[in-house]
């Protein structure tokens, strides 16, 4: 009903605007924008031509009356309640502004971002996850925040540790945080304990992470694994990044041009052999169910069937109703230093906005301490007094996350906003062949990689 009521309002809003501006039907534009494709293993940029409709811009209804600002995101179904709640706490404390959210689902949202940025129809507000934030703000989708955070004596410290380091790109702030999560080693206790095995502990390395696994791993009479020690990701290529990052190497250089000297490291070597040895030479990770499917497709964690799986938040809610799995939360085992990685969604400011006082002062309450009463129901809070009191930094799961803050490592997609066209397929195909392939050679796959990589990355870098 209060989606309803919503929808109608703005309708009867649109109507009432129509009738006494008599606003112009939007003319429908035909604009071209450069896209990058993978053509044979190699980036292309290609031209495309689009056809957009400008979204109608609503006037205030009088000299004084209420504007209305769009807040486009990509959540959908249950995921659009939290965004309602924080919009009608807003209006009821700001009756000069409308907010109107606009969801769109699927896989095409950024496309739908970038064509109605290219005809300036864009949201005033724009969800977008941390890996596109370099492309997006290459390509001037948005406003710098520091100007208004400062006029606003906005206090960043109001964040857990490294939540606004996602929303910069060279040195300001374009973004703030929605939600999160790092990694850690999710762990059934019904499995350890029927072993007698000891629960992970702070402070523990890869060395203890494999004889754990090695210890759970229990194999029946044909001789295959009727439980698994450790579910692992497979070709998921960010969430690997915590493996590099663990052993000390990167990815990529901090200048952002080369991949040679990084991706074919003996740090990056020495990560994928430890990784790619869980599943073909100490065989406690089963092999990946499909490569084509995220994280390799794997569910014996959830069916019961492993003892322990590395990954992000996500799923952990269905995982405390499972019947199957008693959760332990464990931080992520160091190898040479402690690392973790951080996947991030935040909100900024379009270069479209008319309104961008309005709209701060919204995104301002959005992803404030007001937002984030609202989120913790829903997904870690990221502002500190929200999580302190509402129980999440001490409780025994949440708090792990909350507490693997910090350890975080930049990912490399800061560093280059040519990430997804260039190494991302490269490493992808690497860790598929040395998965696929047991006795292959990790040190040349991975220099093939990086020459791959780099090849693609010079290609646009010189274009």
């Amino acid at each position: 009903m209060k989606t309803a009521y919503r929808l109608f309002s703005v309708f009867l809003l649109a109507v009432l605007l129509l009738t006494a501006c008599q606003t112009p039907t939007p003319i429908v534009q035909t604009i071209q924008v450069e896209v990058t494709k993978i053509v044979a293993g190699t980036p292309e940029v290609q031209t495309v031509v689009i056809t957009a409709t400008p979204a109608p811009t609503l006037a205030p209804t009088t000299a004084t009356g209420p504007v209305v600002i769009r807040a486009g995101t990509g959540d959908s179904g249950e995921g659009l309640a939290p965004h309602q709640t924080i919009i009608q706490n807003f209006e009821a404390k700001n009756p000069d502004i409308i907010v109107q959210l606009e969801p769109v689902a699927g896989s095409d949202y950024y496309a739908r971002l970038l064509t109605q940025l290219a005809a300036k129809a864009a949201p005033d507000i724009m969800q977008i996850g941390d890996d596109a934030v370099p492309n997006f703000v290459s390509k001037g989708a948005f406003v710098p925040l520091d100007d208004f955070m400062k006029q606003a004596n906005f206090d960043p410290s109001i964040y857990l540790p490294g939540l606004l380091d996602p929303g910069k790109y060279q040195g300001k702030q374009y973004e703030l945080p929605k939600d999160y999560s790092p990694m850690a080693v999710y762990y059934n206790k019904k499995i350890f304990d029927a072993a007698k095995v000891p629960y992970p502990q702070e402070g523990w390395t890869w060395d203890d992470l494999l004889a754990t696994a090695q210890k759970l791993t229990k194999k029946g009479a044909d001789g295959k694994p009727e439980i698994w020690g450790l579910q692992l990701t497979a070709n998921w290529t960010s969430g690997f990044e915590y493996y590099v990052a663990a052993a000390g190497g990167t990815l990529i250089s901090a200048d952002g041009k080369s991949y040679v000297g990084h991706m074919d490291s003996p740090e990056v070597i020495h990560a994928v052999q430890f990784f790619t040895d869980m599943y073909n030479k100490y065989q406690v990770t089963p092999p990946p169910a499909n490569l084509n499917q995220w994280a390799g497709g794997n569910q014996e964690f959830a069916n019961g069937k492993a003892a322990m799986f590395i990954f992000g938040r996500w799923p952990q809610a269905g995982y405390l109703k499972n019947p199957n799995i008693d959760l332990g939360v464990a931080p992520l085992p160091k190898d040479k230093v402690r690392a973790n990685v951080l996947f991030w969604s935040g909100f900024g400011i379009s270069t479209t906005t008319k309104y961008p006082e309005q709209t701060f002062r919204f995104l301002n309450y959005y992803a404030g301490e007001p937002g984030a009463q609202v989120w913790k129901d829903w997904a870690l809070p990221a502002v500190k007094s929200v999580a302190d009191a509402s129980g999440k930094t001490k409780d025994p799961i949440d708090g792990v996350w909350i507490n693997e803050l910090n350890y975080l490592t930049p990912r490399a997609y800061t560093f280059t906003p040519y990430w997804g066209e260039t190494a991302d397929p490269a490493l992808n195909k690497a860790l598929q062949t040395v998965l696929l392939t047991p006795n292959a050679d990790v040190a040349a796959t991975m220099k093939t990689a990086a020459q791959e990589a780099q090849t693609a990355l010079d290609k646009l870098l010189n274009k």
